[in-house]
């Protein structure tokens, strides 16, 4: 029996990018889905995408970043599919900025979405896990950038927040245990999403330099990613908590 069958599963971000390729794949193995995203992402395009023959999808607005909008939202998926078993905290941004040009409010968006955002997602949904006496797990998307210096560099934010992702999950995952919630992080590398294809086909240089620290010698796949999120989520991690899961191809910087 396939461990995410009949699983409700948030997913914020979900209606694009490497969110809806981990929404697809915990579809294929039974698993129902709330694609949480901002208002104005396209939901009903990404439902409509989605393989729904093995289990159910539904599309809810969610501002990772404004803790009354996360409740309200989290209020809004249980009252339409049901309390919910998984989250994976994957809404992030990326804004590539010199360090010596970033202002109090671009630092902070970066912050707000991907620290804060995960946080508030997490504390949300664990606090009625909690309550309701149900075992949870949780992922949050950090990346490589969170341990290593990726270059080119101009994003100390976006590395300095994902550090902070991987360490939330430690925390988080030591403190919920005793209530049956397991938190842990996954760190992607070099992954073949649109703004990476996009990359190498305008600076197909940089993306050789890229690919040649990484020892499997191409980008990974965004299933390669869900596969990783599917594991965690699944009942086959029931002993994993408090950890950072890499899925990099081995990268090693140079």
């Amino acid at each position: 029996m396939d461990t995410l069958e009949v699983k409700n599963i948030v997913i914020t971000g979900g209606t694009g990018g490497l969110g809806f390729a981990i929404a697809e794949r915990l579809m294929t193995s039974g698993a129902n889905v709330v694609l949480a995203d901002l208002p104005g992402a396209d939901g009903e395009g990404a439902l409509a995408a989605l393989p729904q023959d093995k289990g159910r999808a539904i599309f809810v607005e969610m501002d990772v970043s404004d803790a009354d909008d996360v409740e309200r939202a989290a209020a809004e998926a249980e009252e339409r599919l049901g309390p919910i078993d998984g989250v994976v905290a994957n809404a992030g941004i990326a804004p590539p900025t010199d360090a010596f040009d970033y202002d109090a409010q671009s630092w902070r968006r970066t912050m707000g979405v991907n620290v804060d955002g995960v946080f508030f997602t997490a504390q949300s949904f664990a606090k009625r896990m909690k309550a309701a006496g149900r075992p949870g797990s949780i992922v949050m998307i950090s990346s490589i950038a969170g341990f290593r210096v990726v270059k080119p560099e101009r994003h100390a934010a976006y590395g300095t927040s994902k550090a902070a992702v991987a360490h939330l999950a430690s925390l988080l995952g030591v403190e919920w245990a005793p209530h049956g919630i397991r938190v842990n992080a996954l760190a992607p590398g070099y992954t073949a999403t649109q703004i990476l294809k996009k990359a190498q086909e305008s600076d197909p240089e940089m993306m050789a330099n890229w690919l040649s620290q990484v020892p499997i010698g191409r980008l990974l796949e965004p299933a390669e990613i869900a596969n990783g999120v599917a594991f965690l989520l699944s009942d086959l991690a029931s002993g994993v908590t408090a950890t950072t899961l890499s899925v990099d191809g081995g990268y090693r910087p140079a």
